[in-house]
């Protein structure tokens, strides 16, 4: 990993994918179709949740990126969960095909000559071989393999998405894992100006209340109260993740001026102007979907 060209992920793609087939009990064969699920784990949530490059030009596109965006595309799911199993043979499918091009041959490239093969992998095996010694290897330092693996690869994403926050959560995590927002709703329910954000319906039994990250969660990874604004379903729905519309960016930032209107206790948001905008320009940067605003 590290005399490796950083080109792109493949390299510590497919460590972790060693390192997390050993889950499973011995076998001397791993099969590609195997590996091949394991990187649509691994990659699904960086392409269609995170929108997180995976090669260094701009022009060049991962072959691994373009078959998931197709197939979440096609089946308009951003979850892997919520794929049909038609969507998640095709996709493992797709993945397992990368393989044998892009992967398997290249990963010991880079090895020195005195460190031993991982596998064993000749062109037309359905599956990789590795020995008993090296499937304890790979158990016994899976938790340091993967931090491993996670270092590189972060470290190459950084050089793809320059400004893109919390890169190695973005890594690490094969799904995207939220809290509940119910406290916020509370604090923002306090404040004397109760509307949707966006529309400016106000809340009633038709138009129920929830909250909604302006800068998409997706984007920040985390649930910061300046970011969280009320929202009727349907602004929440049809906003899903894509950035709001430069309008919408100055009203959260005069809301975040003022801070909240609480008639017990002001609420301030520690977060400057300069900031927020920077942040939305690091989201555009990164080719983040935008500009909604309501209809």
């Amino acid at each position: 990993m590290r005399d490796a060209l950083k080109s792109a992920t493949y390299k510590p793609a497919l460590l972790k994918a060693l390192v997390r087939r050993t889950r499973e009990p011995y076998v001397a064969r791993i099969s590609l179709l195997d590996l091949g699920g394991e990187f649509a784990r691994m990659y699904w949530n960086q392409t269609v949740v995170y929108h997180l490059r995976q090669a260094s030009s701009l022009r060049k596109e991962a072959a691994v990126v373009k078959s998931i965006r197709e197939i979440a595309a096609r089946y308009k799911t951003r979850s892997l969960a919520d794929l049909p199993e038609a969507g998640k043979i095709d996709i493992v499918k797709k993945l397992t095909a990368i393989l044998p091009i892009n992967v398997l041959a290249a990963f010991h490239a880079s090895k020195p000559a005195n460190m031993p093969e991982l596998y064993r992998w000749e062109r037309g095996w359905p599956y990789v071989e590795i020995t008993r010694d090296t499937y304890q290897f790979l158990k016994t330092n899976a938790l340091p393999l993967e931090l491993i693996a996670n270092f590189y690869w972060a470290e190459l994403l950084e050089n793809c998405n320059r400004l893109a926050p919390r890169i190695i959560q973005k890594i690490s995590r094969d799904a995207a894992s939220r809290r509940s927002l119910q406290k916020y709703l509370k604090i923002l329910l306090a404040d004397t100006d109760v509307k949707c954000f966006y529309c400016g319906v106000a809340f009633d039994a038709l138009h129920a209340p929830t909250v909604d990250h302006v800068i998409p969660w997706s984007f920040l990874l985390e649930d910061a109260l300046w970011d969280l604004v009320l929202a009727c379903r349907r602004c929440n729905a049809q906003k899903s993740d894509w950035l709001p519309s430069a309008d919408l960016l100055q009203k959260l930032m005069r809301r975040n001026r003022y801070g909240l209107r609480r008639p017990t206790l002001p609420v301030s948001f520690l977060i400057a102007d300069e900031e927020v905008e920077q942040l939305y320009q690091a989201a555009i940067s990164v080719e983040w979907p935008r500009f909604w605003s309501p209809a």
